[in-house]
């Protein structure tokens, strides 16, 4: 057996991590049909070479008897700030032979405590009052005697909002707006980087440049409106007045940062940390925004050409001045970085009517476009102005920016730009650091001569979950659709899951989990979840002896007020009470009546549910167990008789021709969110709140069966017979027991069998819902209703009970709304609603959303048939559909035991299937064999034939081991 893909904190050799009993996880290979592993062995040691002669200081955990390969708690001796863990492992197979050792893999701590860290946090000063849009470089000498015995080099920092960090001139990473998002009143990240590729013995400079981000935005350099509600000469986009401003959650930039020498006899030295010795000058980004782009002086670089290398005269910048820490504790960053993932030459460059040049990148992008320019001579100081857009003017005249500003740009003026001032060097290269946009076209302004595609380069960015697997049919629509789908998901991951990567760039919470399935199906996110789970943790309400406090002035200084303080539409106090999740996390903003809905919310018990489901790590839901217990209280506060009403604020957002009642959503999701609590209550031992839990599920589906609103005791009607009532409905699992099924068609502990006798009232039920369900598809002739809740509640209920026919004619409808007219019509990602093409209230709106993306869940999980029978994928299915207009389906699914891959064909008199199931895993397999047709095992040059159960023109052959099968109907 081969063991390989080492990860610590499902990261590949991490450094600076913080959990002091990390999770350690590796993949297995075998030849051998039927293969798992039954047991592990672990060595853990302070220095690689220990591993070399077979010792472990840290931890032997000797031969332990486990299947598991994933989420191995580290057991070792405790570790300390700064310490490095080498680890290997060997595995025992199923005949009880062992392995060779792994290869060997490392990890790193960071600073475990606040003692560790010995400057200060600096920066420009807490009584700057300059133009806080502009980017401010900081820099430190500081001397190497001797690199003979330094071993290693590391730079611990974070910078509020943003940073780019370099030593000696040379970036220390090639990661955009480090150290990343949080709710910085609670939790401030810091990075660590090894520096020792970059160091020279005598001076070394370590230099930074801080940008705003969110910690800066609004509240302290308002750039679209000023606190009075007037305009700002700034003249750009910015998220607008319904900013939340907390204390603590916003502030001015600063920096935060130590460099430390580990010798070879095991020194420690602090070779340079910030202090008022540090100096400050404004660097050559001259503005930039979060939103409203980014400003660039190619002359003004020249002229301080080397400024972050040692020997360069800093004499004329002003001294770095102490300010205050911010309110958030430091956490080390434990999550992928975000990076440039693609880049490509743009598409085409053409003349517009007033002079300026149209820029087709030719799909739609979260990202920016990096300038290349050649023979600037004689250009020095000339000004190019860049307005990125994802759709054009209607007559062709230049970009619309509707959809990137909510059509701020026609009612206040403010757009959204980028801009660069020529050096005059020649040749010349430049994109934005602090700031991304959404854009497929790029409207320029003031290029000098006449530019060609070459000087456009498409620069496409997002959180560097890993692209794991791949699904791919005969049928190039579907591939079509599959793929922006995945590119609205590539465009909103970011350091949460974001609704857009224009308008709003915020973490809402409901693609969390309804999104998850999809997200899992193409993208290793086992590292980021756990990140947007602290997200959720900090936002929620906690009032510890008192009422937690909205407060929009900055502490200890009541008089001094932040600029959009009296234009916050938000209570000066939180009005929410104990328990409470937002709709947002981080909660940068709370937007009007728009905030509070269990589809969102409830993102704190479901999210870690599906990731449990999906990676089988019981550790997320044991941290965060207190939240969804205190979440659940809170919504049980806020209903009556179980029902929500009233309550929620999103409900069915995003449907269309409908008007599925909020209540309804609301109630469906309260049922399926206590019912998987009392399931995960069970797993985790607690019986009693499993107890308390099951009997709230109860209290909740009474209640909605009194409710007129969610049924019709007159007529047995749920809600206004939408697709979505039904797809909630069932979905949920919130039918009686008695006239319904007792369960989740997605999941949820415990849910249902479907193995109800012929005659029993539940499911004759389930089929009653399930025909209104059909029904309401066929009242649209095909076409989706659904908003971005109900959507992937109607495509599960759908698939779930044998209709995926009626989901493919929802889908491939050639006739809006639906999947196929998207592609039909050339967008590259999704639209955030089904009519995009129209203009809501007067608003332009977002071309790249992903909450309507759950389309992707049913491609993997329905149509190539692969999907979780148990946690973790211990257990799994395999049962591909395959379409009449469609002879072939493949692709692959990464799982915690390796890649699951399927491959269905069909051709001429026959139908084959081949199927890989990782080493560890089972899998029942549904080979597709019509009436008439006999099913064969291929086994080298023999064929075997198979026996087993027939149902709906599959041939059912349970319980297969591991390996690489290929099955035949012929």
């Amino acid at each position: 057996m081969n063991i390989t893909d080492l990860t610590a904190q499902n990261l590949r050799n991490p450094v600076g991590l913080e959990c002091g009993r990390p999770g350690l996880s590796w993949q297995l290979h075998s030849g051998l049909k039927g293969d798992a592993q039954s047991a592990y062995h672990i060595l853990a040691a302070s220095r690689q070479e220990l591993l070399f002669e077979g010792k472990a200081d840290l931890w032997d955990s000797g031969r332990v008897e486990e299947k598991r390969n994933y989420a191995v708690v580290y057991a070792g001796a405790a570790l300390c700030s700064r310490q490095e863990v080498y680890w290997k492992v060997r595995v025992w197979d199923c005949r009880g032979e062992a392995s060779e050792w792994s290869e060997t893999a490392r990890f790193e701590m960071g600073l475990l405590e606040d003692a560790d860290w010995k400057g200060k946090w600096i920066g420009r000063g807490d009584d700057f009052s300059g133009d806080k849009s502009s980017a401010p470089a900081l820099a430190r000498e500081f001397p190497v005697k001797s690199l003979r015995d330094v071993r290693k080099a590391r730079l611990y920092i974070s910078g509020l909002g943003l940073f780019c960090a370099s030593v000696n001139g040379q970036p220390v990473t090639d990661a955009l707006f480090e150290p990343g998002e949080s709710e910085f009143e609670k939790r401030v990240y810091y990075v660590t980087y090894d520096i020792l590729p970059f160091l020279t013995e005598g001076e070394n400079t370590l230099g930074v440049i801080l940008g705003n981000g969110q910690y800066a935005n609004y509240a302290v350099s308002p750039v679209m409106k000023l606190g009075d509600g007037t305009l700002s000469e700034k003249h750009r986009y910015q998220k607008d007045d319904t900013v939340y401003l907390r204390d603590g959650i916003c502030g001015d930039v600063k920096l935060l940062a130590q460099v430390e020498l580990t010798y070879a006899d095991g020194r420690v030295e602090t070779a340079a940390v910030t202090d008022s010795s540090w100096r400050v000058a404004e660097s050559a980004v001259t503005f930039q925004n979060w939103y409203g782009g980014e400003d660039y002086d190619g002359q003004r670089a020249l002229a301080l050409a080397d400024w972050d290398r040692p020997g360069y005269d800093r004499s004329a910048w002003k001294q770095a001045k102490i300010m205050e820490a911010p309110k958030g504790r430091l956490c080390a960053k434990e999550f992928p970085p975000v990076r440039i993932w693609e880049s490509w030459t743009a598409k085409s460059v053409s003349l517009l009517p007033n002079g300026h040049w149209l820029v087709d990148l030719g799909k739609n992008s979260a990202g920016f476009v990096r300038l290349k320019l050649t023979g600037t001579q004689g250009h020095a100081g000339t000004r190019i102005r860049m307005y990125p857009a994802e759709v054009l003017k209607p007559d062709g005249s230049g970009v619309d920016q509707a959809s990137c500003t909510q059509s701020c740009d026609t009612l206040f003026s403010c757009r959204v730009m980028d801009s660069y001032v020529c050096a005059g060097t020649g040749r010349e290269e430049w994109h934005p650091r602090f700031c991304y946009h959404g854009f497929q076209y790029v409207e320029v302004e003031g290029f000098p001569g006449t530019p060609v595609p070459e000087n456009f380069e498409g620069c496409a960015v997002r959180m560097m979950n890993e692209k794991t697997s791949d699904f791919e049919t005969d049928n190039e629509i579907i591939n079509r659709i599959s793929r922006i789908t995945d590119r609205s998901i590539e465009s909103n991951m970011m350091f949460s899951f974001t609704d857009c990567p224009q308008i709003e760039k915020l973490g809402w919470l409901e693609t969390t989990q309804l999104m998850f399935s999809s997200m899992a199906a193409g993208y290793d996110i086992r590292a980021w979840i756990p990140k947007i789970m602290a997200d959720m943790r900090d936002a929620q309400v906690k009032r510890t002896g008192g009422t937690e406090q909205g407060i929009r002035r900055e502490a200890g200084n009541p008089a001094k007020a932040y600029p959009g303080a009296d234009f916050s539409r938000l209570r000066e106090t939180e009005t929410e009470g104990e328990g409470f999740v937002p709709g947002i996390a981080p909660e940068y903003f709370r937007i009007g009546g728009l905030y509070k809905d269990p589809n969102w919310g409830g993102a704190c018990v479901m999210t870690p549910w599906y990731y449990y489901l999906e990676y089988g790590d019981r550790r997320i839901l044991e941290e965060n167990y207190d939240m969804m217990k205190d979440y659940v209280s809170h919504l049980e506060s806020e209903s009556t008789n179980g029902v929500l009403k009233g309550y929620a604020h999103m409900g069915e957002w995003g449907q269309l021709n409908e008007s599925t009642p909020t209540t309804l959503v609301a109630t469906c999701a309260f049922f399926l969110i206590a019912h998987t609590l009392a399931g995960i209550a069970g797993i985790l031992g607690e019986k009693e709140d499993e107890k308390r839990y099951r009997a709230l599920s109860e209290r909740i589906r009474d209640g909605f069966y009194e409710d007129e609103e969610c049924f019709s005791r007159e007529t047995g009607a749920y809600g206004n017979g939408s697709q979505a009532s039904f797809g909630c409905v069932l979905f949920s699992g919130i039918l009686r027991p008695d006239g319904g099924l007792d369960g989740s068609l997605d999941g949820s502990p415990d849910g249902c069998s479907e193995e109800c006798p012929d005659g029993n009232p539940c499911g004759m039920e389930k089929q009653r819902v399930l025909d209104g369900l059909l029904q309401a598809v066929a009242a649209q002739q095909d076409h989706l209703t659904s908003g971005e809740v109900g959507l992937k509640q109607v495509f599960c209920a759908l698939a779930e009970n044998g209709e995926n026919d009626t989901v493919y004619r929802m889908v491939m409808n050639p006739t809006e709304p639906s999947y196929r007219h998207h592609v039909d019509h050339g967008l590259t990602t999704l639209p955030e609603y089904w009519n995009y093409t129209e203009l809501w209230n007067g608003l332009g709106r977002s071309r790249n959303h992903a909450m309507m993306g759950h389309v992707k869940e049913w491609l993997c999980r329905f149509l190539l048939g692969i999907a979780p029978e148990t946690p973790g994928y211990e257990t799994l299915r395999i049962r591909p559909w395959l379409q009449e207009e469609m002879t072939r389906v493949r692709g692959s699914i990464f799982t915690v035991h390796g890649f699951v891959r399927a491959d269905c064909r069909r051709m001429e008199g026959e139908i084959r299937l081949q199927v890989q199931i990782p080493v560890g895993a089972r899998a029942d397999v549904w080979m597709p064999c019509p009436e008439g047709k006999r099913c064969f095992l291929e086994d080298g040059e023999e064929k075997r034939e198979i026996p087993g159960n027939r149902e709906g023109g599959y041939l059912k052959i349970p319980d297969m081991p591991s390996g690489t099968y290929v099955w035949t109907a012929e």
